[in-house]
């Protein structure tokens, strides 16, 4: 018998998340399936709340938020039976867009009621699990502008507006990469390692990357002029980005970036650390609710 835990993060979406308790309930007092609903309140409880709903017995946990409080669930029932779940309410929603939910809230609930799962994969770099992208590169000064930003803008215009920003006083760094044994010394603006197509709210920045495939697609932006960025830049959003000659893209489950120079490396929109970068895939690793 199925039993679901809602867990909502009432910061997701500008506080957008908190509206869909009443909804929630709405529908599942509808429905013969026992559920239970609880709300985050300060950081780090989204797992806390999940682990417990493990030893509860819950057959699924469901993170109402977006990929942090997705992410944040994923870590409190990784290693169980239980189910994830995804209700789409933050300002990103990048890993729903793999699993053909998207932004649409109804369309969302419905497929946690048809309850069908599917096994996944699961990216750990260093001692850190995401879902979608790690990134090393501009990208982590991005993130950083992009936390002070995303009080006043929202999504990926949080995401462009930081990238610019950015832009103006980035200079390339060398790193050294390493997959499944082939080694490549390179200049880049970024290195992205997608387990999932998305990040930034929507930016397919590896656009061949799937969630089941057992496979990293590693993207390599190599160092160009910054008005030739800027024009590359808007091909991301499409994923065309790849066929430019400055674009490197290749495949593997063992990768490694390392640089001298102190590139911070993101993961999933937080910054973990810096300057090296061990990444595995963990293929099948979860189910999740689709």
């Amino acid at each position: 018998m199925r039993k679901i835990k809602f867990i909502i993060n009432p910061a997701a979406g500008h506080g957008e998340s908190k509206e869909t308790l009443n909804l929630i309930h709405n529908r599942f007092q509808k429905e013969q399936i026992a559920y239970s609903i609880s709300i985050s309140g300060y950081e780090g409880h989204i797992e806390k709340i999940a682990k417990e709903a493990v030893q509860e017995g819950y057959t699924d946990v469901v993170a109402v938020g977006g990929d942090g409080t997705v992410l944040e669930a994923f870590n409190g029932i990784f290693n169980s039976e239980t189910n994830l779940g995804i209700i789409p309410a933050g300002t990103g929603n990048d890993f729903v867009r793999m699993i053909d939910i998207g932004n649409n809230f109804e369309k969302a609930l419905e497929k946690v009621i048809e309850g069908q799962v599917k096994k996944v994969d699961i990216g750990l770099v260093n001692d850190t699990h995401f879902l979608n992208v790690v990134a090393m590169g501009i990208d982590g000064d991005i993130v950083n502008l992009t936390e002070k930003v995303k009080k006043f803008l929202k999504g990926s215009t949080a995401y462009i507006y930081s990238t610019f920003s950015s832009l103006l006083k980035y200079k390339c760094k060398n790193v050294l990469i390493n997959i499944d044994g082939l080694e490549l010394k390179r200049e880049v603006y970024l290195v992205a390692v997608g387990n999932g197509k998305y990040f930034g709210g929507g930016m397919m920045i590896t656009p061949g990357a799937e969630i089941d495939s057992e496979n990293f697609e590693l993207v390599i932006i190599n160092k160009m002029s910054k008005s030739k960025f800027a024009v590359l830049f808007r091909k991301v959003f499409s994923g065309n980005h790849v066929h430019e000659d400055v674009v490197e893209v290749l495949y593997g489950k063992k990768i490694t970036i390392q640089s001298e120079e102190g590139l911070l490396i993101n993961a999933d929109g937080n910054i973990i650390g810096d300057s090296f970068a061990n990444i595995q895939i963990l293929p099948k690793a979860q189910n999740v609710i689709i």
